[in-house]
């Protein structure tokens, strides 16, 4: 069971029923949360910075297998990524730090950090409280 009480990656908020996915095969084990793009080839790579010329996706668990947010995807199985919409809320990796309600936010291999004033932000903070992260824990954020 997820350690900080997280067990899903779309949290909430407003969005199109059904969800807008994309499949494809993980380049390396993915554990649910990441975000990162489709190549032409239909492989999920973790982004590197945001800023690839390509739609992000956030990697959902793998209800297939009935793996859970703990779980990750092994490298060549399927990956289901939920096109994150503005205003939508998910469940995502992010990297070592503490972090506050509102706080901009930006991505590095695959996981949201601090917004530095020369990034891309692409979501914010939605934790009710203060919420300390370790590497490649779950931080919910609200997509901007």
């Amino acid at each position: 069971m997820a350690k900080d009480g997280k067990h899903v990656i779309h949290a909430g908020g407003v969005f199109p029923n059904p969800l807008l996915n994309r499949e494809g095969a993980a380049v390396a084990a993915t554990p649910p949360g990441t975000i990162g793009f489709f190549s032409a080839a239909d492989k999920f790579t973790a982004s590197v910075d945001g800023n690839e010329a390509a739609i992000l996706y956030v990697a959902n668990k793998d209800y297939l297998r009935c793996l859970s947010v703990d779980d990750s995807i092994p490298i060549g199985e399927l990956v289901v990524g939920i096109q994150p919409l503005p205003g939508m809320f998910l469940n995502v990796r992010a990297a070592a730090g503490t972090y506050t309600k509102g706080q901009a936010l930006s991505i590095a291999n695959g996981q949201v950090k601090v917004a530095a004033e020369d990034e891309s932000v692409r979501c914010y903070v939605e934790e009710d409280k203060s919420y300390t992260a370790a590497a490649g824990d779950l931080l919910r954020v609200v997509i901007k």
